[in-house]
């Protein structure tokens, strides 16, 4: 991939987010960090915003996520967004708009750079002539 995708990590566990950051930074990718949702659609005011956002759907709001997850998808209508949460809760939110993938916490977070990886080519990929 020539450009560094931005990712944005939404997470309510300072220790998550900089673990997740550490491991997308390694693997190439730009990383920015939010743990409560004032500060998510704050930075998804920026005109360089993030390309796919991973959100734990227990981050702080004074919103439903289902509300949240339709506010970010009305400002940015062709962001995906990976709901990583533990237990199969991501299921609940597989068909609002911009949900692209639900991956489930593991201690091994290879599935989360591998499910990043395929979000990003099936979003990202240059469509055939």
């Amino acid at each position: 991939m020539d450009k560094a995708f931005k990712i944005l990590i939404a997470d309510r566990n300072r220790n998550v987010r900089n673990l997740l950051q550490r491991e997308l930074l390694e693997a190439g990718y730009q990383v920015i960090l939010a743990g409560e949702d004032r500060e998510l659609i704050r930075l998804m005011h920026d005109e360089h915003a993030a390309d796919l956002l991973i959100l734990d759907p227990d981050l702080p709001s004074s919103l439903s996520i289902a509300e949240l997850i339709t506010l970010l998808h009305g400002r940015k209508p062709t962001l995906p967004i990976v709901i990583y949460t533990f237990l199969n809760d991501g299921l609940n939110y597989r068909d609002l708009p911009g949900v692209a993938m639900c991956l489930e916490k593991e201690e091994d977070i290879d599935h989360l750079k591998e499910g990043v990886t395929m979000v990003i080519n099936k979003y990202y990929s240059p469509c055939p002539a």
